[in-house]
């Protein structure tokens, strides 16, 4: 193929699980945007069917519960018979603190935290990850070839600064960071299973994403940034494209740290 064709993802068959949250929306509007043929998946109750319609090209919504092995294994297969196939599949679906405002239970000092609260994050950004690879996973190896992308957080590798946090209404979840280190290791781990297969897997790491904010909220995480803010969602997008990208044909196992320079000091 010739290079300046290898960022091209024009005809790509894209699976793209939790499309309606702050990332999800920017990523199904850039990769439709490309050409590719789209299914978006989001739980069911979200406007992902909605959103979906509102896009242009060859775009479908499934409503996929990760937590449920069914309602996986079912989206899955909607999303091959729509797609013809899978070329690529974006693990995006996660609770975070900012979605569970309404749970403050989630929010509980450790030594007091439910584990209920604990375990319903797991169930969603680890074990619906699983989940999800593992269904896609047999489509991609039966084709021999694919890229599994799944997202974690700075949070996954080290340990968030809890100052930050203080006099705001949602604070950084033992569970998140635990499932989120967790996504990093299976992610390494699928690697060396597919590599044979020829299915690439690799790791999205965002740091911090503005989703309004309050300006102290803004301020505080901007001081323990080297580029002094939060990211744009926009900016998440290039290492997703990358990904899907024959570009990225060499690349697995790898996590891709996008945060601004955070975790560099």
């Amino acid at each position: 193929m010739n290079k300046k064709d290898t960022f091209d993802i024009s005809q790509k068959r894209v699976l793209l699980v939790g499309g309606t949250g702050v990332l999800g929306r920017v990523y199904a509007k850039a990769i439709a945007s490309r050409g590719s043929l789209l299914v978006i998946g989001d739980r069911p109750g979200s406007d992902v069917l909605h959103m979906a319609a509102e896009l242009r090209g060859n775009v479908k919504g499934v409503e996929v519960d990760v937590t449920d092995e069914s309602s996986v294994c079912q989206g899955v297969k909607e999303a091959v018979e729509f797609l013809g196939g899978l070329d690529a599949v974006i693990n995006n679906a996660a609770l975070t603190g900012e979605s569970l405002l309404a749970q403050r239970d989630v929010f509980a000092p450790f030594e007091e935290y439910p584990l209920s609260a604990f375990r319903a994050v797991l169930d969603v950004n680890l074990t619906g990850t699983f989940l999800v690879a593992r269904e896609a996973g047999r489509v991609m190896k039966k084709a021999g070839s694919g890229s599994l992308i799944n997202v974690s957080s700075i949070y996954g590798i080290v340990g968030p600064d809890h100052r930050i946090y203080e006099g705001q209404p949602f604070k950084s979840m033992p569970g998140y960071s635990a499932s989120k280190a967790g996504v990093i290791g299976l992610t390494r781990w699928l690697a060396t299973w597919w590599g044979q297969d020829g299915i690439r897997v690799n790791c999205v790491v965002p740091g911090g994403v503005y989703n309004n904010h309050s300006e102290s909220f803004v301020r505080a995480y901007g001081s323990r940034t080297p580029l002094g803010r939060m990211a744009d969602r926009e900016e998440l997008t290039g290492i997703i494209i990358y990904l899907i990208a024959d570009a990225s044909s060499y690349c697995t196992g790898q996590s891709f740290i996008i945060d601004g320079g955070f975790t560099a000091w």
